[in-house]
């Protein structure tokens, strides 16, 4: 496991160097260790493996491999990060109660706990509201889609946050903090969007790994046969196990291939534009 700085977090330590607030963000950046630490332990309890640990202007990010489609540990391990927060918060109110800690510095403990934990909440790549969002998307979406449209909603949030910044809502008051965040939010957006493809034919791979869930009820998947295997792909859902039904420019049932069969003639005939009216059982 790696760390990696990230150069826009230097802009952040320059600003709170200039503005006199250095032990104030040394604080917040501690808070975030805490928090990201959540993530991490939560992630290997599960058999994750943790790739590298980035520092960002808004504190870090934990860059983690899933082995696996969970919906359940993508969940926990996302919102792992913001309980982390609640408990500091929990025992910061105990600390003040004994008196072992000033109100003062207790209220911006709890606040900058607080703030984190909300801030951490938004649907935003690569914050956990947007991680949030896309196992709420898998419910609802094939996975290919939830990805596509979770990072739409990312990117317009992070557009109106960097328009907020600069003060186009507030009488053009800047907020250079959000502007770089903003800046940040779009480029790591950008990334993510470029990723896509690579996501999912990790989830394509992950898929043609695992033993077929016959036992379970499988989601039927209705298409037409001059449909390209790899646009049929794109219709499979996380953690679920899927028949596709073949049909005639008629409207007729050709055949009924399992997802496996989809699966293995990309995998292994490298086949991915043949019609899908063209496989045989």
């Amino acid at each position: 496991m790696k760390v990696k700085i990230n150069p826009f977090f230097w802009l952040i330590v320059i600003g709170a160097i200039a503005t006199g607030q250095f032990i104030e963000i040394i604080t917040l950046f501690g808070i975030v260790i805490i928090h990201e630490l959540g993530h991490i332990f939560t992630a290997k309890s599960y058999g994750w493996k943790i790739i590298e640990i980035q520092l960002l202007p808004f504190g870090g990010m934990a860059k983690v491999e899933q082995p696996n489609d969970s919906r359940l540990e993508e969940f926990v391990v996302a919102i792992a990060g913001p309980l982390q927060n609640l408990m500091m918060i929990l025992v910061t109110m105990g600390l003040e109660r004994l008196q072992m800690w000033s109100n003062e510095w207790a209220t911006f403990f709890m606040e900058a706990n607080l703030w984190i934990g909300l801030f951490n909440l938004l649907p935003i790549s690569p914050l956990d509201g947007e991680k949030l969002m896309k196992v709420f998307f898998y419910l609802i979406f094939p996975f290919r889609k939830a990805l596509t449209i979770s990072l739409f909603i990312s990117f317009v949030l992070a557009i109106l946050l960097l328009f907020y910044s600069t003060g186009y809502w507030n009488h053009w008051k800047l907020n250079m903090n959000g502007i770089v965040l903003s800046i940040f939010f779009l480029y790591q957006n950008w990334i993510e969007v470029k990723q896509v493809p690579f996501y999912f034919w990790q989830f394509l791979l992950r898929k043609a790994q695992a033993s077929p869930k016959r036992n379970t009820s499988a989601v039927p998947l209705i298409v037409k046969e001059d449909t390209p295997v790899l646009h049929s792909l794109y219709l499979l859902k996380k953690e679920r196990y899927h028949l596709f039904y073949v049909l005639s420019n008629q409207g007729q049932i050709l055949r009924i291939l399992p997802e496996e069969k989809l699966l293995s003639i990309v995998f292994q005939k490298k086949d991915l534009y043949q019609p899908i009216g063209k496989i045989t059982d």
